[in-house]
């Protein structure tokens, strides 16, 4: 979440909700980009913040294989900046 900085990690984010959480927090979602229970990992290479309808699209949505080979290239350059 700190990664993230407020924002949904998902480059083509079309409208994260301007609403916010009662501690005036982003409404975000941390998630794994490949499912632990298909072999993803549990570690920040993996995980990327969404907002919840970009979410949806990464595990719902009709070109979800795409987006998520997006969300492991954007995470893995947040992480290797985060970590310079």
């Amino acid at each position: 979440m700190t990664r993230a900085q407020g924002r949904c990690e998902n480059p083509e984010c079309g409208g994260q909700p301007s609403d916010t959480t009662e501690s005036g927090e982003a409404i975000l979602e941390v998630d794994h980009v490949d499912r632990i229970a298909e072999g993803g990992r549990d570690h920040p290479l993996q995980m990327i913040a969404l907002c919840p309808n970009c979410h949806a699209m990464k595990e719902r949505g009709s070109k979800r294989e795409e987006l998520r080979e997006t969300l492991r290239e954007v995470a893995k350059s947040a992480h290797d900046q985060w970590f310079r």
